[in-house]
């Protein structure tokens, strides 16, 4: 079950004041100040122009995170008292447990969270299993790894991660994180053949919105052929678990696991009133995943062409650097090279206010470093690859989620 209660923000904001060097991914990049002081002329410049669609993709990014960071409650690491053996495997499984937020940037640029569900890691790659129906009318989502210890959610990792892969009828799908981190330790899938009725099991997940939540239970039966439907009206069919455990919408997309942390199923619907849970069986996971990994290994694919701009300025700064200035509908495109062409970055002024900046171009001219001032007085930064963004992180916020 996919929360959908993710709507009602309450904020105590920290804002950072820091200097432009504080917010400047490249500090060879000129300041908006200065770019605007510049005299310009309106003659045609050498080379592509970096993509307007990218620009514009990574601020919708910026200000998804933000929205989602806001909405989320403070996560603190969960007092255990299921004994030694429930301790163990929420410290072995629940970093490999992922927060995936879904939702929408309506028509003035502001992120509407819709959905919360869990997500399992399933390949060091930043392969993410979870439900067809947490992801279910969406592209991807933002998919937040757990912090450690005593960290807030607001200042965990973050990735944009992409639906690779989906099966509705199983009610499965496959995200790809975005140039996910290195050392991700992702969960081995376990042998259905040796799960037995009353079997103890494990869930790690986010019942309503109440994050890296440990439950436990038993197995109650394995049922082939099981079919259900949703509220949306659609009908699935797996072979499922049956648990005798609490299942709560949140909890969606997590783990199962056995006593040695390896997968046996994943949360997927209750029957309400009947105290019935059920889980999509192992053997159908790996199944999945057999295709939906294969069919997705040769990671992003290249940013769509972009139209053209209302006008094309040209011009030079400090005798050391050529000036490319794109004028588009609702943003001012700032292209910074040096003297020989070599591109040094971006700097993008928004009508609405926002700013990005993106530097630290890489051998293929991909720029590896972005930040954003947005118009609420916060600073984000992230990491890039290949044209898409990953790996952002935000000035201290804290919320709670509405539930």
């Amino acid at each position: 079950m996919r929360s959908k209660s993710v709507l009602s923000i309450t904020l105590a904001a920290c804002f950072l004041a820091g200097s432009l060097a504080a917010s400047n991914p490249d500090p060879r990049l000129p300041s908006l100040n200065e770019l605007e002081k510049m005299a310009f002329t309106p003659k045609p410049v050498a080379g592509d122009l970096f993509p307007y669609n990218e620009v514009s993709s990574f601020k919708r990014l910026f200000i998804a995170y933000d929205a989602t960071a806001q909405s989320v409650v403070k996560y603190r690491d969960p007092i255990l008292t299921r004994g030694a053996q429930g301790e163990a495997i929420f410290r072995i499984v629940s970093p490999a447990v992922v927060a995936i937020i879904v939702g929408s940037v309506n028509k003035d640029d502001k992120f509407d969270p819709e959905g919360l569900g869990t997500g399992a890691i399933v390949d060091p790659r930043g392969f993410v299993l979870t439900n067809w129906h947490v992801v279910n009318g969406y592209p991807g989502g933002i998919v937040f790894l757990k912090p450690t210890g005593n960290a807030d959610l607001s200042s965990a990792k973050a990735f944009g991660a992409k639906v690779v892969y989906q099966d509705p009828l199983v009610d499965l799908a496959l995200l790809k994180m975005v140039s996910p981190p290195t050392g991700l330790q992702p969960l081995r899938l376990g042998e259905i053949s040796q799960v037995q009725v009353a079997e103890d099991i494990h869930i790690i997940g986010h019942p309503h919105g109440n994050l890296w939540s440990y439950s436990t239970g038993v197995v109650s039966q394995i049922r082939d052929g099981y079919t259900w439907t949703y509220h949306d009206g659609s009908k699935h069919e797996a072979k499922v678990l049956q648990l005798q455990t609490a299942i709560n919408p949140g909890n969606s997309g997590g783990p199962v696991v056995d006593d040695q942390g390896a997968i046996l199923g994943l949360v997927a619907m209750s029957e309400e009133g009947q105290n019935l849970n059920y889980a999509i069986a192992a053997d159908v996971l790996k199944k999945f995943l057999f295709t939906g990994m294969q069919m997705n290994s040769r990671g992003a694919t290249a940013s769509a062409s972009s139209a053209p701009p209302q006008e094309l300025l040209s011009g030079e700064l400090y005798d050391t650097m050529l000036i490319s200035k794109a004028v588009y509908q609702d943003v001012v495109l700032f292209e910074i090279h040096k003297k020989d062409g070599t591109s040094l970055g971006i700097v993008a002024n928004f009508k609405d206010g926002t700013v990005l900046r993106g530097g630290q171009p890489d051998a293929n001219g991909n720029l590896r470093s972005w930040s954003a001032d947005l118009t609420n007085g916060r600073h984000l930064f992230a990491t890039a690859s290949n044209g898409f963004m990953s790996g952002i992180s935000h000035s201290a916020v804290s919320g709670s989620l509405s539930r």
